[in-house]
């Protein structure tokens, strides 16, 4: 059966009804909140005495528990003994734990009489770094008796000071540098002469003090980008002292002018420097770009958890892949159409090709806007903007206006493979 050790025990020496806080050594892989503790006695020359008042589990999950010191000490000898704490663990695993039973208290034969009382301590929430302080009030019944040092007990006991004389308040004085693991204690007073001691019930919740760092979007290189290339973001922070390695980055998302938006794919910060690192990049190769245009790039991250405050965006131009061409209508239908039935609702052309989603603006011939009522890469439907009783009977051509792909400069084109005839 596997080991599990005792670090510490608090408060000694304990008295017949104190409460005993029970340091327990981490064990690897064992999840503490999902643990059980079992068969717990108090072993004196090898006599068990059973232990029926203490915490089954580790509740706030930091390998501590409470006891507290059975009545049956009563029928020993004092003035005290020495008793060896031995209890097993369950954990979730199946696997039980007992301890060595070489980790000793001692025990006063005497009832414990608390030389004070607590009636509230506030605030039960502090956040506390290595420069700050926190103040806990603390109000009761015969506080002026209370020592000017307490300890704070919790995932590792911390040393604490009492200020104030008055019979009903004092006030608990914690300092940030003193705090090496963070989250929930129990104060521990203690009387100024016989130095008994008193643990107040109310846990008092103690967190890290994050800054809110700013985070600034350096630049893009290279800042003309096409569908899965890759580039480096260069970022800032403002707090030197802060490590890149408590940064996280979240979303970073292009939007394109155009309408598009694409999640980047990206890892960790790289630091360059204590207020400078980079952010290895790639531009998702779903990403469609059919023409040169300008987008923005935008960041979320955080620091140890906490949301930074990203203080700018970047501009940034997608140019589409190499391998893009300049838009191709390969057929239109119908090809041949009356005038009546140009003039009809429901009339319409489909104009079949690739990459037509260059294409901006389309006139029937070179003076008959049409309007285009849909259009995907390889398909545009348009009608005729305004009536075509006008037009003439003769065979058209049409004029497309479009994005070039490579420049992003609008141009006008002739589709010479296609023509229209018009009709009676």
């Amino acid at each position: 059966m596997p080991i599990v050790d005792v670090e510490d025990v608090l408060p000694l020496p304990l008295k017949i009804g104190t409460e005993g806080i029970v340091f327990v050594h981490p064990l690897l892989g064992v999840d503490p909140t999902r643990t059980k503790i079992y068969e717990l006695k108090l072993l004196v020359n090898g006599d068990p005495h059973d232990v029926t008042n203490f915490e089954e589990s580790f509740e706030l999950g930091n390998w501590t528990f409470s006891f507290f010191v059975p009545q049956s000490f009563h029928s020993l000898p004092g003035p005290s003994v020495s008793a060896a704490i031995s209890f097993k663990l369950l954990s979730q695993h199946g696997e039980v734990f007992h301890t060595s039973d070489d980790f000793l208290v001692d025990v006063e034969i005497v009832d414990d009489k608390s030389p004070f009382s607590v009636d509230s301590i506030t605030p039960t929430s502090v956040e506390l770094d290595d420069q700050s302080t926190a103040q806990l009030s603390v109000t009761g019944d015969n506080l002026s008796r209370v020592s000017s040092k307490c300890t704070l007990v919790g995932p590792s006991p911390v040393n604490a000071t009492v200020t104030g004389e008055g019979n009903t308040t004092c006030s608990v004085v914690i300092k940030g540098s003193d705090v090496s693991v963070f989250g929930k204690y129990r104060v521990m007073l203690y009387e100024v002469v016989t130095r008994d001691n008193f643990l107040i019930q109310t846990f008092i919740n103690i967190e890290e003090k994050i800054p809110t760092l700013k985070l600034e979007l350096l630049s893009v290189a290279p800042d003309d980008l096409s569908p899965g290339d890759s580039f480096k973001l260069e970022v800032s922070k403002d707090v030197a002292t802060a490590s890149w390695d408590d940064v996280c980055i979240g979303d970073i998302q292009i939007d394109a002018a155009g309408g598009g938006t694409a999640e980047v794919s990206h890892g960790t910060v790289n630091g360059d420097s204590e207020t400078e690192g980079s952010i290895n990049c790639s531009v998702p190769s779903s990403l469609e770009v059919t023409a040169k245009e300008e987008a923005t790039l935008t960041l979320s991250a955080t620091y140890k958890g906490k949301p930074m405050n990203v203080t700018n965006t970047l501009q940034m131009t997608l140019v589409p892949g190499s391998q893009t061409k300049t838009f191709s209508i390969s057929s239109c239908t119908p090809t041949t159409v009356s005038k009546a039935d140009a003039q009809a609702a429901g009339f319409r052309f489909s104009l079949m090709g690739q990459n037509l989603d260059q294409i901006t603006s389309i006139k029937f011939g070179n003076s008959y806007q049409m309007n285009i009522l849909s259009r995907t890469a390889s398909r545009i439907q348009c009608r005729f903007l305004t009536s075509a009783s006008d037009i003439p009977e003769n065979v058209y051509r049409f004029t497309v206006r479009y994005k070039d792909p490579q420049s992003g400069v609008e141009e006008s084109k002739i589709v010479q493979n296609v023509r229209v005839k018009i009709t009676p």
